[in-house]
């Protein structure tokens, strides 16, 4: 693991990013002696065909079930709730 200073840091921010987004391990140190680590972020996969295939369209297929209150009319005092039109 590669340990710069604040004070380099700010100099050279750019260059430090670069080393970390290749797989370099960078702590900086702080005066008094606080230390943080540089290090790129996990993004997610995008979700595309492929990835769909892989988990398998419908798989929860029959595991879920919505009864038809689910559609029915919100109570007057809910849904001003809902909307922020009251609950003050």
């Amino acid at each position: 693991m590669t340990k710069i200073t604040l004070d380099i840091t700010k100099d050279d921010l750019a260059t430090l990013v670069e080393r970390a987004l290749s797989g370099e391990e960078i702590a900086i140190e702080t005066p008094d002696a606080a230390a943080v680590k540089l290090s790129p972020v996990q993004t997610a996969p995008a979700f595309d065909e492929v990835t769909a295939r892989l988990r398998g369209y419908g798989s929860m297929k029959g595991q879920l079930f919505v009864g038809p209150e689910f559609f029915e009319q919100l109570p007057e005092d809910e849904l001003a709730l809902w909307e922020g039109r009251g609950g003050d």
